[in-house]
């Protein structure tokens, strides 16, 4: 997989995977972020415009990963993209996702002060 990401940055474009980029983290909902996980969370994260896919991403499957970017956004102080509140969408996953680990860690952003 690492070489699969290097050879998508060196191709140019990347921005088009973003959303394959993400189905990553809805395929593993649960990986915590060993090894290659890291390295699509910092390769999303040198992306423009990646905030409105991951709230998707996190519509369709939450994740861990995909929790921890949000976390991350809220402690940069971004508190909403476009017109959706991040903390409310954690709030929205801690009561509605069926994994308790999931709920757990959206749960544990969401209470973090920011």
């Amino acid at each position: 997989m690492d070489d699969l990401l290097d050879e998508l940055w060196q191709a140019g474009g990347p921005e088009q995977a973003i959303p394959e980029m993400l189905s990553v983290f809805e395929r593993y909902p649960e990986e915590d972020g060993y090894g290659v996980m890291w390295s699509i969370v910092h390769g999303l994260e040198k992306l423009p415009n990646y905030e409105p896919e991951l709230l998707a991403s996190l519509t369709r499957q939450p994740s861990e990963l995909g929790i921890v970017m949000v976390g991350r956004m809220l402690n940069s102080g971004i508190t909403e993209i476009g017109d959706i509140s991040l903390l409310l969408t954690l709030q929205e996953i801690a009561s509605t996702a069926t994994s308790p680990q999931i709920r757990e860690a959206a749960n544990s952003v969401a209470s973090r002060p920011h």
